[in-house]
């Protein structure tokens, strides 16, 4: 609308006990109307004695904790949910200063959408989000005003703490107002202190609507492409990878850190709220023309129910006489399985199928494991499933192993 200027987002961080967090419950109910309206009052009195007087601007307040995720998403959706609820709060289209706050009606939030997630173990920072509107003059004044004093001025009142404290149930360590960008920042500092900062790269593209794709390539071989919100990343075989690192002295271990970092990165992505494609390997992912690099990521980029990449090694068009059906599970410490190797062989020693197969996700791991057992049963056998507790592989290190007495005594 012409008189309405950019919105300023901000939250108040809650800060809680890490031992809390720990524990798996999730974060407390959204307030109802009643309480959401009174701790908005509470932060509007915090941000007067800060920033000083702001009856020319509306403001308008979530009442709920949110993980820094859930705020965070790609062209930050939640700051034009508050502005649009707003808006339908006037009676006309022109901008009018007034202070609203948004709970639970019943159960629900007026837009499900914006109301928080739940998710067991989010924290230790939690946020309270909230946005500043007014005409573009104010804004254009009020902004740099929030960017200069609210991290470095921004304690909550005591009042407000109690507040908190008794409308969720949660006794916070540390109250602390922050802007968007003071979020981000915090975010940045804590990915690049725990070696992620490649991730914040990504997120930092899938952020802000105005930022180019993103591309970043790990020397472990994990290669993830961001284009606002999806995400493109590159799987490999355990045969592709060790193309890649010839020179490898561990291959399983090495292997297996592509794996945990494969996990760790798609999960960040997924957690901000990015679509995450799996993508096959291609040479043009390496393109130095990004947009050459996107564009194949495109195309090959498996189907979102894909549960497993298969690698055929050996397949007979005809299984009979089977006699035996075994799933030598490849795994690391602390990753679990991270590929099968199934081999089916007949009643005189011939193998019919030998494959390798990678779940994509934790839950793929289950299905394979019930997709062969299922097999098996189709034959009257019973699964034999091995647990090596590592990644066997032939000494040239191109192919991945079954336990060698699955092959049977003939080979």
């Amino acid at each position: 609308m012409p008189n309405w200027g950019s919105p300023a987002p901000a939250v108040l961080t809650v800060e809680l006990d890490l031992e809390v967090v720990t524990q798996g419950e999730p974060p407390p109910e959204p307030l109802t109307g009643e309480a959401a309206d009174k701790l908005c009052w509470a932060l509007a009195e915090d941000l007067q004695r800060i920033l000083g007087p702001l009856h020319q601007y509306g403001f308008v307040v979530l009442g709920g904790l949110y993980d820094v995720t859930e705020i965070l998403r790609p062209g930050l959706p939640i700051v034009d949910s508050l502005a649009e609820l707003y808006r339908r709060s006037l009676p006309d289209t022109r901008f009018q200063p007034q202070v609203m706050a948004i709970g639970t009606q019943g159960a629900e939030f007026p837009m499900p959408e914006i109301a928080p997630q739940r998710r067991p173990g989010s924290g230790p920072l939690l946020c309270i989000p909230f946005v500043f509107l007014g005409e573009p003059e104010a804004m254009d004044a009020l902004s740099p005003r929030l960017e200069q004093q609210l991290l470095e001025k921004g304690r909550a009142s005591l009042r407000t703490g109690q507040l908190i404290q008794d409308s969720f149930g949660v006794q916070p360590l540390n109250l602390s107002f922050a802007t968007f960008n003071d979020l981000c920042a915090l975010m940045k500092i804590q990915l690049e202190h725990a070696g992620f900062g490649p991730l914040w790269q990504l997120l930092e593209s899938a952020l802000f609507i105005d930022q180019p794709p993103a591309r970043i390539e790990l020397p472990e071989g994990n290669l993830i492409i961001v284009d606002g919100t999806e995400a493109f990343a590159r799987f490999l075989t355990f045969r592709q990878w060790s193309a890649e690192h010839p020179d490898s002295e561990h291959p399983a271990a090495d292997y297996g850190r592509f794996h945990q970092l494969q996990r760790q990165y798609t999960a960040g992505l997924a957690a901000h709220g990015l679509q995450v494609h799996s993508v096959e390997h291609a040479v043009a992912l390496r393109d130095d023309n990004l947009d050459k690099a996107l564009s194949e990521a495109r195309m090959c980029a498996m189907p979102a129910n894909t549960q497993h990449v298969n690698e055929i090694v050996t397949q007979s068009d005809h299984w009979t006489d089977v006699a035996g059906i075994s799933l030598t599970e490849h795994s690391r410490p602390g990753l679990g399985p991270i590929a099968f190797t199934v081999l089916v062989r007949s009643g005189d020693g011939r193998i019919l199928h030998y494959a390798n197969q990678y779940p994509l996700a934790p839950e793929a791991v289950s299905h394979t494991r019930d997709l062969w057992r299922a097999t098996a049963e189709r034959f009257g056998l019973e699964l034999e499933v091995i647990q090596p507790g590592d990644v066997l592989h032939t000494p040239s290190r191109d192919q991945l192993l079954p336990w060698p007495e699955a092959i049977g005594p003939s080979h």
